[in-house]
């Protein structure tokens, strides 16, 4: 692996910020869907052309320090060449998904964005309105990447079912980010569809909710007929307005508030940290 000599000089410097404080997040010795076997990666950073590939955790040892700083290094900031810990369990999820979707263990993870210096965030933020203020890339918990020949909305999907730290998709580059944070997604402000699960749920309620409407306003012209029968009078008939359709029975407007109540209270998908 080519390293800059900047990046080389904090490699003293990430040795004993790992051994001080440790990372972000402390996964369990065991990932709930990893085996017990070493576990090791393949990363590519496709702008600078670097690739590690590092076994990082073995039973018994758990996760190897060395292999561990040079993942942070291929993590680095590219802006700055700032070097910080790479939370272990975010490691773990990207493998985890690499063996979800069915891909080789030597296939290359390609890391388009691991860490973000404070200083490199807010230069992005300014110019890029997916970046949130506080992300978690600027603690070494987050990745945007992709795999060759899975598909972004595969990655997606798998992630999803996860249920583990933060997802989304981001088409119109190919990557999708992960982190380790809470369980969560969100739209990208680009135009990006959501993620499936979210809008199936979304076009259900919308269904119900059409189809009261709709109910309440045959219901309310049923009564209006009934109440003119029983006084003995023939239904009448709705008012004409000259060159215009006859005016449709306003439906029962308590009825069509609960249905958007509904719609409104399904979850929403918050610009979180990112």
């Amino acid at each position: 692996m080519r390293m800059t000599g900047r990046a080389l000089g904090m490699l003293a410097v990430l040795t004993v910020a790992t051994q001080l404080g440790g990372c972000a997040s402390t996964p369990p010795l065991e990932s709930a869907k990893l085996d017990g076997d070493p576990r090791s990666v393949v990363l590519h950073h496709p702008a600078s052309g670097e690739t590690t590939s590092v076994t990082y955790w073995r039973p018994g040892d758990g996760y190897d320090p060395a292999a561990m700083r040079e993942i942070a290094v291929l993590f680095r900031d590219r802006r700055s060449d700032e070097v910080i810990p790479v939370d272990p369990a975010l490691v773990d999820m990207l493998v985890e998904l690499r063996q979800r979707v069915g891909a080789l263990p030597e296939s290359p993870i390609r890391i388009t964005s691991g860490y973000r210096s404070s200083a490199s965030n807010a230069s992005l933020a300014r110019t890029n309105p997916n970046v949130a203020e506080n992300s978690y890339h600027m603690r070494g918990q987050a990745a945007d990447f992709s795999i060759a020949g899975i598909p972004p909305s595969r990655l997606a999907e798998e992630a999803a079912a996860m249920q583990r730290g933060g997802y989304a998709m981001y088409a119109h580059t190919g990557h999708v980010h992960v982190d380790t944070g809470p369980f969560r997604t969100w739209t990208p402000k680009t135009g990006e569809p959501r993620a499936p699960q979210i809008l199936e749920a979304q076009a259900r309620a919308r269904a119900r909710a059409q189809a009261l409407a709709q109910k309440s306003s045959g219901k309310g012209r049923v009564q209006l007929a009934d109440a003119g029968t029983k006084a003995g009078k023939p239904p009448a008939k709705p008012a004409k307005t000259p060159g215009k359709a006859a005016a449709l029975t306003p439906p029962d407007l308590s009825r069509v508030r609960v249905a958007l109540a509904q719609v409104k209270e399904m979850p929403v998908q918050k610009t979180a940290k990112r």
